[in-house]
């Protein structure tokens, strides 16, 4: 007689069995996996908006800035009254 495993016997082994993730020329993902990925993408995307959301009133100082250190670099003389 062969004792059961927890999978077996909380009735998951046909979930587990389904469940498959293919990495090749394409990510394939089916079952558990994909329904977590899925949602792990959804938590990611809000993460990024609300990162966004967060920084957009400092965007343009920042890229101004950046314009001006890259002018710099390259050995250009600044804007007078800008």
């Amino acid at each position: 007689m062969r004792s059961r495993s927890l999978i077996e016997a909380i009735g998951l082994d046909s979930i587990v069995r389904v469940s498959k993730i293919r990495i090749g020329k394409r990510v394939r993902i089916q079952g558990v996996p994909a329904i977590l990925s899925g949602l792990a993408v959804v938590v990611l995307a809000t993460g990024v908006v609300r990162f966004v959301e967060l920084a957009a009133p400092m965007l343009p100082e920042g890229l101004r800035e950046v314009r001006e250190l890259l002018k710099t670099a390259r050995g250009e003389r600044p804007e007078l009254g800008s």
